[in-house]
């Protein structure tokens, strides 16, 4: 494994915003689920590395595939990152597919492997007593016995993570309806999950996974937070920058209105199909993602009905005070949006 803390700034690729952005029509609800790309392999895209990079450098060493983790049998590999290696697996106890994601473990020394150990095994319990259907279910956490490697226990997702999903639309786009859906689903997923005092950290497309019945599905609650929090060093920021909350930045206490702000950056994603927050390098994007508000989305798609501008810019608060303060909140708005049919002349 390689030494992630020296690794820089680990974030996606940021773009400057354009003068002109085209507004192409959004397809219908039929054109979206009836993409013959979009499901056609059953992959597993949700346990990817966390901050972003969702394959390992040329330099990452091979591992061999262990052929058993505890009673689980490997299957076969379905990809790596930062954290690890994640595989698909077999439980003959009972009887069903899973996925195993096997944590490097942090530390140079024993006591702080040792600790590493210890916290990893807590917060996985902690997100294994979520049960939730938009939450990517912890079956169990463990160690290997010989090499002492933690690794967690999750549900097999068959399904695609929202930014491939959407890259592989035709028109790259979801349509209005379909992203309103899904982004109250993730809503009413994190409300239950804040409920249960666990907040995510690390809410962005790449740790969402649309299903083959086109729900969606949060997945790695908990292990975000040691990704987070075991690979920072000074004057490194690791995550996502561009869809991270300002307070993320700002060394601040971070809360469920935290996910909620990342939650609106997904939104305003799927609804205009830019980033609210974007720049040259990550420096920019967050320092526009602290200080800046965004480009209101109907200056983008003039055909959105100006509701969505006020559902944005209140998710989008930098203060977590003047947010939605709860995912039930959030998903009550956009729920209300769909329910009262505002004038069609301005959907998407």
């Amino acid at each position: 494994y390689r030494d992630f803390r020296s690794l820089t700034l680990s974030g996606e690729e940021t773009k400057p915003t354009g003068p002109v952005y085209q507004a192409p029509a959004y397809p219908t609800d039929h054109e979206a689920m009836t993409d013959d790309r979009s499901f056609e392999k059953r992959e597993l895209f949700s346990y990817r590395d966390l901050r972003g990079a969702d394959e390992a450098s040329e330099g990452t060493p091979a591992v061999a595939e262990p052929k058993r983790l505890g009673r689980y049998q490997v299957v076969a590999e379905l990809g790596r990152g930062a954290m690890g290696m994640v595989y698909e697996a077999y439980d003959p106890r009972i009887d069903r597919v899973v996925a195993i994601k096997i944590i490097t473990i942090s530390g140079d020394s024993p006591s702080e492997s040792e600790a590493f150990r210890t916290r990893f095994i807590r917060e996985a319990r902690a997100s294994g007593r979520l049960s939730h259907p938009g939450i990517v279910t912890v079956y169990d956490v463990d160690e290997d016995p010989v090499s002492h490697t933690p690794y967690i226990v999750m549900e097999y997702v068959a399904g695609k993570r929202l930014d491939t999903f959407v890259e592989q639309l035709p028109s790259q786009r979801l349509p209005l309806e379909t992203s309103l859906a899904l982004a109250q689903q993730i809503a009413e997923a994190l409300d239950y999950a804040h409920a249960q005092g666990i907040v995510h950290r690390d809410i962005k497309p790449g740790n969402v996974i649309v299903t083959e019945e086109g729900f969606a599905k949060i997945a790695d609650f908990g292990i975000a937070k040691i990704a987070l929090t075991e690979f920072t060093v000074p004057g490194q920021v690791l995550g996502t920058p561009s869809f991270m909350a300002p307070e993320q930045f700002l060394g601040a206490p971070v809360d469920g209105r935290s996910d909620l702000f990342s939650l609106g950056i997904i939104l305003y994603w799927m609804l205009t199909g830019v980033k609210p927050f974007t720049g040259e390098n990550a420096a920019s994007v967050s320092f526009k993602l602290v200080y800046e508000d965004p480009t209101p989305a109907t200056q983008i798609i003039p055909r959105l009905h100006p509701y969505f501008d006020a559902v944005l810019s209140h998710s989008l608060a930098k203060d977590p005070a003047a947010r939605y303060q709860s995912g039930k909140e959030f998903a009550l708005d956009l729920k209300d949006r769909k329910s009262t049919r505002l004038n069609s002349s301005h959907l998407g």
